[in-house]
C-alpha cells in the first residue's frame, strides 16, 4: 500500500507544482511533499519495511504540514482565483494529499500483531 500512496502523492504534488503558478503556496510545498514522501518511501525500503519505525514516521510530518499549506496558503496570502479555480488547484489537491500522507503515515505507524499480544500475555 505505501508504494501506491506514495505514488499517488507523487503525481499530486507534481500537478499541483505544474498548475498552480504560485510558488509560495503551490510549488514549494508540493515539492516538499514530493521529495520528502518519496525519501520516506526509499527509507523505509531501506529498513525493510519496518513496523512502527518512528524515523519513517517523523519524515512524512513536513508534506503533511505542505499539504495543508496548499489547501489554505492561497487564502491565507490572498492569491487572486477565482472559487472553481480556488478549488481545483488549491483546495481539492490539498485536501487529497492530505488524505493520502495521513494514510501512509498510519500505515507506518502500526504495530506488529504479536506486541499486543505479548503486552497482554495471551
Amino acid at each position: 500500500m505505501p508504494k501506491y500512496l506514495t505514488a499517488a502523492s507523487a503525481v499530486l504534488a507534481l500537478w499541483v507544482a505544474a498548475a498552480s503558478g504560485e510558488v509560495l503556496t503551490g510549488i514549494l510545498p508540493a515539492l516538499v511533499v514530493l521529495l520528502l514522501a518519496g525519501a520516506d518511501y526509499v527509507l523505509w525500503e531501506r529498513r525493510r519495511r519496518p513496523w512502527h519505525d518512528w524515523a519513517v514516521i517523523l519524515l512524512l510530518l513536513p508534506p503533511i504540514l505542505a499539504a495543508v499549506w496548499i489547501t489554505v496558503g492561497g487564502l491565507v496570502t490572498g492569491v487572486e482565483r477565482s472559487d472553481e479555480a480556488r478549488l481545483l488547484l488549491e483546495v481539492g489537491p490539498g485536501v487529497a494529499l492530505t488524505g493520502l500522507l495521513c494514510t501512509l503515515i498510519s500505515y507506518h505507524g502500526r504495530h506488529h500483531p504479536d506486541e499486543s499480544r505479548n503486552r497482554t500475555g495471551a
